[in-house]
């Protein structure tokens, strides 16, 4: 028999009714949205109890913001459907949707000054708490942002809210907060290959190849190898050598991160300041060559093409997403300088970790992400007999050409 099934329905006035009913019947009025800020029509009541004035409040608030033409955010009732003649003690008409039992509310809304990032919020009645129903709404707002051309989705919790902390940092790869933070925060890119250039996972071995079954283009194949690589529990999988040359035409290389690849594999973001060795080399000469290297699975993914230089808001959408170590390791600064001494360093991280903690925000001048845009795209899977299994893709315009490599 199929267990309980939570669905997202878009919040309708009837809804909003029923939303009321569960929201004073099971649930504080500090954990359903503003009701207790600002404003708050009871003031004098504690912030845990619910009066008649807060609970219109709620209900105007949501017709405002929720159901009026041109509202600040989309917001779903959850719901939670049932086998036929299953039922929950204590469970009345008030609570049931259209298509089950009202148990909370979720909602996306854009993020002022920060465009492709959207919101992400939750919450559910108490006893509907500890089941597993946050991953699963989680899991559909990131669809839903997704489909609806986000980039990122940002969503936060007071640190001491320890499941909602659990449930961002696994399904939304929140960094641990930084000392003296009372909230996480978190950005999570959307991308498909992004995602999964951010995964951890289980050990495990390398699938079988079909070569004969490749895509048109790189792109499926690229995230095919991204999660396939994932699941194995590939160390690092996102570090990529980039490869430079500066003005005297020496080349040049470096481990970075691999931030985001495009859907037909055409385009490879990667982030780094514009100041340093690269940074100069890549403005004297756009071009450049990447390689991943996962020897646990024996294989390379190589590509090679032009690099653009990326804007301000892009640089800064970017720098929201990193940890507080390497917003801290940004700002510190002066990469690959003559370091005269360790006290030099630790003076200036300090200082960074001051700004970091100050305006955790704030975007270093030089930060700038760049795109490979591949000309080439190459497969390379290892084979204990040096038989190895290549394959490249080359593109001319919009076109590819796809053809297998001698080893």
């Amino acid at each position: 028999m199929p267990g309980p099934r939570v669905e997202l329905h878009p919040l309708d006035a009837p809804l909003l009714e029923q939303l009321v009913a569960v929201a004073v019947g099971d649930a504080a009025p500090p954990e359903v949205g503003p009701v207790t800020g600002p404003g708050d029509p009871s003031s004098e009541t504690p912030p845990q109890q619910w009066t008649a004035a807060r609970a219109d409040a709620f209900r105007a608030w949501h017709r405002d913001h929720s159901l009026a033409p041109g509202g600040s955010q989309r917001t779903f009732a959850v719901l939670l459907s049932r086998p036929a003649g299953e039922s929950t003690a204590g469970e009345g008409a008030d609570g049931e949707g259209p298509g089950g039992e009202v148990i909370g509310a979720a909602r996306l809304a854009p993020v002022p000054g920060e465009a492709g990032t959207v919101e992400a919020g939750l919450w559910l009645a108490r006893r509907h708490r500890g089941h597993g129903h946050g991953t699963t709404v989680v899991r559909a707002l990131r669809d839903l942002a997704r489909a609806d051309g986000a980039g990122r989705l940002f969503a936060s919790t007071d640190l001491g809210n320890a499941p909602a902390r659990r449930l961002l940092e696994a399904e939304l790869g929140a960094h641990a907060a930084p000392p003296g933070a009372t909230t996480l925060t978190t950005r999570a890119q959307l991308s498909p290959a992004a995602m999964l250039l951010a995964r951890s996972a289980p050990a495990g071995e390398a699938p079988p190849l079909a070569w004969q079954d490749a895509p048109d283009h790189p792109g499926p194949l690229v995230l095919r190898w991204l999660r396939e690589a994932a699941d194995a529990g590939v160390a690092a999988l996102q570090a990529a050598t980039l490869a430079t040359v500066d003005g005297d035409g020496t080349p040049d290389a470096r481990v970075l991160v691999l931030r985001d690849v495009s859907a037909d594999g055409a385009a490879w973001s990667f982030a780094a300041d514009r100041g340093s060795p690269k940074g100069r080399q890549l403005a004297a000469r756009p071009a450049a060559a990447l390689t991943l290297h996962w020897p646990e699975q024996n294989r390379q993914l190589r590509v090679r093409g032009e690099v653009t230089a990326g804007g301000r808001d892009e640089a800064a959408a970017e720098f929201r997403t990193r940890s507080p170590a390497a917003r801290t390791a940004a700002h510190t600064g002066r990469q690959s300088e003559t370091l005269t001494s360790d006290e030099a360093y630790r003076e200036a991280a300090a200082a960074a970790r001051e700004l970091v903690a100050a305006a955790p925000d704030a975007v270093p001048d030089g930060h700038t992400v760049y795109t490979l845009h591949a000309r080439e795209v190459e497969f390379w899977q290892g084979s204990p007999d040096r038989f190895h299994q290549r394959l490249q893709y080359t593109r001319s315009g919009d076109q590819w050409r796809r053809r297998r490599l001698w080893p």
